[in-house]
């Protein structure tokens, strides 16, 4: 199908005529239809260019709202996709679960770089220069919108935090201080007030050498509304475990907002959680919960949870 035919389809469809870019995974090649495939199995929905290549093209930076048709390495039309997050981060300080979001090889961060220089490294060539690990990285997050078979099944998303949505977490906090209900996943949040300071803070305790004592490697990510962008939930994903996490804790802390429990999203977010902590190299994931908690034993049972043991005296 031509980009025309399937852009007509879009809209006859009852979508909105607008601008919209085509481009092709890689410039295009195998590499392209590879990358294709791993979109509609649903593995896919990040991607990342050099930044050094938007200023040597002089071309603008994407933008979150951005509409674009996926083509293969014919030129094919096959998706129509929506940016719907854009940050620039040096390329040694990426995100590992922005490496598990592109959905490339085993999913991991060490993949993602290695892959990654090399598909960098010809944009600061033609720059003049050598490639820079501290170089800074266009990162996109996007979402398939088109065709039908393809578009996001899931209600909810989840995503790490940004700064410029500092005040959607502070709102968070504040519902949770007026329900009296407990903050479980959030880390640091309850007791941060500067919400800009935690964010920051939160995207960099993966990083062992930014941890305070007694702490492991961790991943927060917000669950959010696709419809509206709401902020429902925080997960908090331990990559590994020590004495006091195998005692209280496990690999993973949760929690949804008081007004929008009951919707079945702690048992969505849960289930989003354990890919991504396989491909951190957990074969097993540890989930707890407390005995008189039995909307969290649910969640953990609907993901195939299995009873090991109670622990007293935490």
């Amino acid at each position: 199908m031509t980009p025309e035919d399937l852009w007509k389809a879009y809209v006859e469809d009852g979508n909105k005529d607008e601008k919209h870019e085509a481009w092709a995974f890689c410039g295009g090649g195998k590499e392209a239809d590879e990358l294709l495939s791993l979109v509609k199995e649903g593995k896919k929905r990040g991607t990342a260019s050099s930044l050094i290549a938007y200023r040597v093209e002089n071309e603008p930076l994407p933008k979150v709202g951005d509409k674009s048709i996926i083509l293969d390495g014919n030129n094919r039309a096959h998706l129509i996709i929506v940016t719907r997050k854009v940050t620039v981060t040096p390329f040694q300080h990426v995100h590992p679960y922005h490496g598990y979001m592109e959905g490339e090889g085993d999913r991991s961060l060490n993949y993602w770089r290695e892959v990654h220089e090399l598909f960098f490294k010809p944009d600061y060539e033609a720059a003049g220069k050598d490639f820079d690990p501290m170089g800074e990285a266009v990162l996109e997050e996007f979402d398939v919108i088109y065709p039908p078979e393809y578009s996001e099944k899931d209600e909810i998303y989840l995503t790490l935090p940004i700064e410029e949505e500092s005040e959607k977490y502070r709102d968070y906090r504040d519902e949770f201080k007026a329900f009296s209900s407990p903050m479980d996943g959030t880390d640091l949040l309850e007791v941060t007030e500067d919400t800009k300071e935690w964010v920051e803070k939160e995207n960099e305790m993966w990083r062992e050498e930014n941890l305070p004592s007694g702490y492991v490697s961790s991943t927060l990510l917000v669950a959010k509304r696709r419809k509206d962008e709401k902020v429902v939930g925080m997960i908090n994903i331990r990559h590994s475990l020590n004495d006091h996490l195998l005692k209280i804790g496990g690999n993973v802390g949760y929690s949804v907002r008081p007004t929008e429990r009951g919707k079945g999203y702690g048992k969505k977010m849960l289930s989003l959680s354990l890919p991504y902590l396989k491909a951190l190299g957990n074969i097993r994931a540890l989930v707890t919960c407390n005995v008189t908690n039995e909307a969290s034993r649910r969640i953990i049972t609907s993901n195939n949870g299995v009873y090991e043991n109670t622990v007293d005296g935490v």
